[in-house]
């Protein structure tokens, strides 16, 4: 609700309508997490140009893939704690329990270590058959590290803020490779794989350095009594709602990451770095679907949890806003700038702007549905999200093994876009039937 007057003219009563809603923006932490990611696609275009340009076209192919790999796998590693800890910690802190919190910090230490042994030794595995042994060496201690940094940022967002949850943790983890490929350019060395990865593991180190000292100090001072205090532990509830969460966000990372390896396996590493390429650009619908999700994450499962329903409508509202600028802004930008971002990658690549245009819509898509998503997943209905994704993951698949070998990359981007429009119209859908009301963007309609 607005503060203006009863005799305000109309033109001033619009004006304090727009600093009202700037204002409220602003509080939200929207206008954070708007700066955080756009300062952290700024950072990823930058790390793609750099190694797009001083790897070999097979050697950034390869970079593709073992990336790809490490992201789905390090997601699988963390078994479901990402969305578990931050609903325990929302429903936990709401009430001032130390021992059930120290339970929990526990229980998804431990399931995070045992995950990520088990999720590295398979990549050693697989990483051994197809690049070399110093390669294999730094893009597994990268893998090591990695799951518990998302975690963390989890935690520091909620508890914490944007700015120095995910904003920090990001670009310490990017800036790292970032300056290493500065300095073969500056310093007219080759760029290699073992190295780039060394780099990255150590931005995640340092993130997870500080992430894990934020978050602690923060538990100490609303918890002074946590050290001395006997963990509690409810195996019973946790452990099935960890296993919906894993699948859910296992299936979420394979969906986002199995494209690359995919079509690495049926084509070539060339082909496979070329769609890595356009699926980054293309990405940045994902990237304004992030923002919506540090918001929404952060604030939607408190306000649900304590059950302020008007407070919830308008954030409902207001990321639904963000939803659609971020749309419409991406696809203008992608339309108009996407040939000349290609040229600037690398030169090559700018035969890819179709293939572009077509994965932007499926993207797109999917950044109209993400408050819905959030809200499925933080209100007991996970389990019908895990099965949307499971569905829509075998219809990519099948489409990938018609498509591809007919069409190439184009084929797999008609794939990728047929499968993404399918998953946000169910999604939509099961969350007007399941939680009474339309999150997505779509919500919007309803109101003109």
């Amino acid at each position: 609700m607005s503060d203006n007057g009863p005799d305000d003219p109309p033109a001033l009563s619009n004006v304090k309508e727009v600093v009202f809603k700037i204002s409220m923006f602003v509080k939200g932490g929207m206008l954070t997490a708007v700066a955080v990611k756009v300062g952290l696609v700024v950072l990823n275009f930058t790390l793609i140009s750099l190694a797009a340009r001083l790897l070999e076209a097979d050697a950034f192919g390869y970079y593709s893939i073992l990336f790809s790999a490490i992201g789905l796998l390090s997601v699988v590693a963390t078994i479901g704690q990402e969305p578990f800890v931050l609903r325990m910690w929302n429903e936990i802190t709401a009430a001032g329990d130390a021992a059930r919190l120290k339970g929990v910090l526990g229980f998804t230490f431990t399931l995070c270590m045992l995950g990520t042994s088990v999720a590295a030794l398979n990549f050693w595995v697989w990483a051994s058959s197809i690049v070399g042994h110093l390669t294999v060496i730094t893009s597994s201690i990268y893998l090591c590290i990695f799951p518990l940094v998302l975690i963390c940022m989890h935690l520091v967002r909620t508890e914490i803020g944007i700015a120095l949850g995910d904003g920090l943790g990001n670009a310490l983890i990017v800036s790292a490779p970032i300056l290493y490929l500065f300095y073969c350019v500056a310093a007219n060395v080759d760029a290699n794989l073992s190295d780039l990865f060394l780099a990255l593991a150590i931005g995640s180190c340092l993130a997870l350095t500080l992430q894990i000292r934020m978050i602690s100090h923060r538990v100490l001072c609303r918890y002074p009594e946590i050290i001395r205090v006997r963990a509690l532990a409810d195996y019973k509830e946790w452990i099935p709602r960890s296993t919906k969460f894993w699948f859910a966000t296992s299936l979420g990372a394979i969906s986002q990451y199995i494209d690359v390896i995919v079509i690495g396996y049926l084509m070539d590493p060339v082909v496979a770095g070329a769609y890595f390429v356009i699926s980054r650009l293309a990405n940045l619908f994902a990237a304004a679907a992030d923002t919506i999700d540090l918001v929404g994450s952060r604030h939607l499962p408190g306000l649900y949890y304590r059950k302020e329903k008007s407070a919830l409508v308008k954030m409902l509202d207001d990321l639904a806003w963000m939803a659609v600028a971020f749309n419409v802004i991406g696809l203008v930008g992608i339309l108009v700038g996407g040939y000349f971002i290609l040229q600037l990658i690398n030169e090559p690549y700018t035969e890819l702007f179709p293939e572009l245009l077509v994965l932007c819509v499926g993207t797109a898509a999917v950044g109209t549905v993400r408050t819905s998503t959030i809200m499925l997943m933080m209100t007991g209905y996970e389990g019908r999200f895990l099965q949307i994704l499971g569905a829509c993951l075998v219809l990519r698949i099948i489409c990938f093994i018609v498509f591809i070998p007919q069409f190439g990359i184009l084929g797999a981007v008609i794939a990728t876009a047929i499968s993404f429009t399918a998953q946000a119209a169910a999604i939509r859908w099961s969350d007007k039937s399941l939680t009474g009301q339309d999150s997505s963007m779509f919500r919007l309609l309803k109101q003109s």
